[in-house]
């Protein structure tokens, strides 16, 4: 006598419904549009540090020109270079130094709004 055998039924497939397929789909493009506004706002952040990159070498160079000029000509004022608007303010505190501040204005790509940074040094001649 033969053993009874045990037969698979073969009516259940394997593989993926259409449902799981569209879950799936909407759940990549709710992905990849996040990656989308991301990659938007590290660029315009990107953008706003190269200005304040800009605005504090602006500055920098101020002080440089200063500290190279002669006594009697380290004095205010104010310039406007690549966008970045300066006014420097020169307090003296001795007959050979200098304290001197230097307030850069900028709008950065990631604000409407302008932004004041202030930068101080001490120049002698």
């Amino acid at each position: 006598m033969r053993a009874p055998s045990h037969r698979r039924r073969s009516t259940a497939r394997r593989g993926f419904t259409l449902i799981e397929l569209m879950v799936t789909v909407f759940l990549l493009g709710v992905g990849l549009a996040g990656l989308v506004a991301t990659s938007g706002a590290v660029s315009r952040m990107m953008g706003g540090s190269s200005r304040e990159a800009t605005a504090a070498t602006i500055a920098a160079s101020r002080f440089e020109k200063l500290r190279g000029a002669a006594c009697a000509s380290i004095v205010a004022g104010t310039a406007t270079t690549r966008g970045v608007t300066e006014s420097w303010l020169v307090t003296k505190i001795d007959a050979h130094s200098w304290d001197v501040t230097d307030s850069v204005s900028f709008v950065p790509i990631s604000r409407r709004s302008k932004v004041t940074q202030a930068y101080r040094s001490y120049v002698r001649c």
